[in-house]
């Protein structure tokens, strides 16, 4: 027989749990790289928080269906709750269908500084592919990933981050202005991840002479020059919780 509900279970929740610790910084996973095996703040990250219990930092994480299924799940436990006491509430049920949690279709950036970005992603995963350490697991190192790890790891989410520039900035331009925030914090991310993959292929270069690594140097140069000519500000906003301790 299946047990009643109690409020108390609601208040064990991991989604609910999380929002209501003040000390979590609201969207704090919208503006980091992910990789939460090395972030200090991952106590303060919901979308950390709603990780499937058991999960591993090694494993890698889809984090907005993971927020959307804690919240499904707390919605349901709410919604079971009131009709343990003979309540129905129509708008809880309307949030629950399943058809309102059809994740959203982007439609493609036609913009040159996307088609950079997405060229790097081609290039570099051509080379991760190669390498002699692929395919690779990723765990944690007490002193820190190494340079081919630190490689990997942007190659492929520094043209997602342009990407997510360049549609909050359209969005913002369109009269969504709060998302120029998400366009300044997204692209900051990704020159973060540029900037670090720079200093890693460097390393790199002196122990390996494929030519695809000048080149891919070459291109990250550019996307530097190009991201922060369409962002100047991008470098210096504050990230709460990742470029300073306090919210």
């Amino acid at each position: 027989m299946m047990k009643s509900p109690r409020f108390d279970d609601l208040l064990e929740q991991p989604f609910v749990q999380a929002i209501l610790d003040r000390t979590v910084i609201p969207g704090i996973y919208n503006t980091c790289d992910q990789w939460c095996m090395y972030c200090p703040a991952t106590a303060r990250c919901l979308a950390y928080r709603c990780r499937p219990a058991g999960a591993s930092d090694q494993d890698p994480q889809e984090i907005y269906l993971n927020i959307a299924a804690r919240m499904n799940e707390g919605m349901k436990l709410l919604r079971d709750l009131n009709a343990a006491e003979g309540r129905t509430i129509p708008e809880l049920d309307a949030l629950i269908a399943e058809h309102l949690r059809t994740p959203a279709k982007w439609a493609p950036a036609d913009d040159p500084l996307e088609r950079l970005g997405r060229r790097y992603a081609r290039v570099s995963s051509s080379y991760v592919a190669s390498h002699p350490e692929f395919p690779f697991d990723l765990r944690y190192r007490p002193l820190g990933p190494t340079a081919f790890e630190v490689f990997a790891w942007y190659h492929v989410l520094i043209a997602v981050k342009i990407c997510r520039a360049i549609a909050s900035s359209a969005a913002a331009v369109r009269g969504e202005k709060h998302l120029w925030r998400d366009a300044l914090f997204s692209a900051k991310t990704a020159l973060l991840g540029i900037d670090r993959s720079r200093a890693a292929l460097s390393e790199m270069q002196a122990s390996d002479d494929d030519v695809r690594l000048p080149h891919l140097q070459s291109q990250l140069r550019r996307l530097t020059r190009e991201l922060e000519g369409r962002f100047p500000e991008a470098r210096t906003i504050t990230r709460p919780g990742l470029d300073v301790n306090d919210a």
